[in-house]
């Protein structure tokens, strides 16, 4: 119990320090904003969201067609 309750008290302490660190301003907006643009909003992130997207609507839209279709006629007209 003791090591559990010094493990969230670390990790309690690293999440105040990020928000310090990432707060920080650099010409006129903070160390997160400037993050975001380098890690976030780049052409690998976009394209990898696209695909994804594509992805989901595929597995989706096959996923209804199979289980729509996958009830034998007889059961469907009880």
């Amino acid at each position: 119990m003791n090591d559990f309750v010094k493990w969230i008290g670390k990790i309690l302490l690293h999440c105040v320090m990020w928000v310090f660190v990432l707060s920080v301003q650099w010409d006129g907006k903070s160390l997160f904003y400037h993050a975001n643009d380098v890690l976030v909003q780049n052409q690998l992130v976009q394209t990898a969201d696209e695909e994804f997207a594509r992805l989901w609507t595929k597995l989706s839209h096959t996923a209804k067609m199979t289980f729509s279709d996958s009830i034998p006629e007889e059961q469907k007209s009880m």
